[in-house]
């Protein structure tokens, strides 16, 4: 089922503006990774060429039931179908997620343009990436000396009226990692011949020094043609089933302009989560992917910027923020095993049909619908109308903070406001509403204090988890946050 919000879309990764994506004009608002650009109306500078044609003929795997309701934001509820393998019993979304009370604690502070951070499997060490090409190691309780690992020669970001939503935006590591060594990025070069081509590496751990890894790549997994300079997509992440899932984004401009129809054909790479294999030969397409050819690599179509996604641990199913155009945010749920869903764009954007006029969906399929859909309109008045990027994240499946047990939290990269729900199968309970920091016009609120001297908290990049499934925020763009109980 899908909620629907009032809320306005966009996302760079610092404090530039951003409005409409090019299409009308706007007044400018901070942006966020991976959304519109430019209150001026214009778009980025990136040459794009042409996607592949392609007629792949794989069919989308529906999701069944619908449901409705009104949530505790006003919000009412819509949706999709499917029930998540594995579910735990106790799951019930009759009602909103009675949250308690919440806090952040500081875990890292002071690492600049910090997009990401993660852990491999086993590790209490986090690896804490930086947009401009660094990846450093958090280890013992402090900073490592040095990097782990440094792309920056690649990376050369833009400031002022556009916040820069290229360079270095993600790591993933294999569970075979700590005998393997190895590890995958994904960034958006800006110089050089591989200017504004989404690319997915391989690297190795150097043999010398674990917390060192060697310079050059052992494999190219993905490297896009040239693009917009905004919807870069840009996260990694292994899935339960051990393959590399990958988000890419539409491809940019106002409206799929640059890549247009994209996002809906199979068979081009834009505007998808793609499933590889880093072990299977070129082009690294996972076995069991639903359509032939040239789409071998497409797990699900129809996304314009899927720049945060995740798997609930326990159930294997998936959730992704896909960052809207000027109206409207969604959170896409898809449960574990479904593969083939067509997400809409740019037909729909969010829940709502020919935002970008005279666009078609996919010949024979059908649009999946979201479970958060979120009205940020201009004239929006519900709790995410400051939305500019949806920043899509976890399932908490920690111990330490038990009333979060079972719900799912999203963000936005600079809205106020964040969501938590719970999805059980094919039903969406209504959204509690946590606010960023305490309000004390309305001190019995849902929100997040903070401890430790923590500044506001405003910017998110990324909602991660670490090993034992507990919750963090990539906050401020330079510090890593726990979620914690609250007093």
């Amino acid at each position: 089922m899908a909620l629907t919000l009032g809320g306005g879309a966009c996302l760079a990764l610092g404090t530039g503006a951003c409005s409409d994506d090019g299409e009308t004009g706007g007044s400018g608002a901070t942006s966020g990774p991976g959304g519109s650009q430019g209150s001026t109306g214009t778009t980025g500078t990136g040459a794009g060429s042409g996607t592949g044609a392609g007629t792949a003929t794989g069919t989308s795997s529906g999701s069944g039931g619908a449901g409705g309701g009104t949530s505790a934001s006003g919000a009412t509820t819509t949706g999709t179908g499917g029930s998540g393998a594995g579910e735990p019993t106790a799951c019930d979304a009759s009602a909103a997620p009675d949250v308690g009370k919440l806090a952040l604690a500081p875990v890292v502070t002071g690492v600049d343009k910090l997009t990401y951070a993660a852990q491999p499997k086993g590790s209490d060490d986090w690896y804490l990436v930086q947009q401009t090409g660094q990846i450093r190691v958090f280890s013992g309780g402090a900073l490592r000396p040095g990097v782990f690992l440094d792309v920056s020669s690649e990376i050369r970001l833009q400031s002022g009226a556009f916040d820069d939503e290229r360079g270095l935006i993600s790591i993933a590591f294999p569970s075979d990692y700590e005998t393997s060594g190895k590890f995958y990025i994904m960034l958006t070069p800006t110089t050089g011949t591989n200017m504004n081509r989404d690319t997915v590496l391989e690297f190795k751990r150097s043999a010398g020094d674990p917390y060192v890894a060697d310079p050059t790549p052992t494999k190219t997994i993905l490297r896009l043609d040239s693009s917009q300079v905004n919807h870069n997509g840009g996260h990694v992440v292994f899935g339960p089933d051990g393959m590399l899932y990958v988000g890419t984004g539409d491809g940019g401009g106002s409206c799929n302009n640059d890549k247009q129809g994209a996002p809906q054909d199979p068979s081009s790479p834009f505007g998808k989560i793609l499933r590889l294999d880093p072990n299977a030969p070129e082009p690294y397409a996972a076995a069991g992917n639903p359509f032939p050819g040239d789409g071998a690599r497409t797990w699900h179509y129809g996304l314009r910027n899927p720049y945060r996604f995740g798997f609930d641990r326990a159930t294997g199913d998936l959730y992704i923020g896909d960052v809207g155009q000027d109206s409207y945010e969604e959170v896409d749920y898809v449960p574990a095993g479904v593969s083939g869903l067509n997400f809409g764009w740019a037909k729909f954007e969010g829940d709502h049909e020919d935002t970008c006029r005279g666009r078609t969906l996919r010949e024979g399929s059908t649009h999946t619908r979201p479970i958060v859909d979120m009205d940020r309109r201009a004239s929006a008045t519900g709790p995410f109308r400051d939305y500019k990027s949806v920043i899509g994240g976890f399932v908490y499946r920690g111990a330490e903070v038990p009333q979060l047990k079972g719900v799912y939290l999203f963000g936005d990269y600079t809205g106020g406001r964040m969501g938590a729900l719970v999805q059980c199968g094919d039903k969406t309970s209504p959204l509690t509403i946590i606010l960023k920091n305490p309000d004390p016009n309305t001190p019995n609120a849902p929100a997040f204090a903070r401890q430790g001297g923590l500044p506001t908290f405003e910017g998110l990049t990324a909602i991660v988890e670490d090993n034992a499934g507990e919750l963090y925020f990539v906050a401020n763009r330079n510090s890593l946050v726990k979620i914690v109980p609250g007093t």
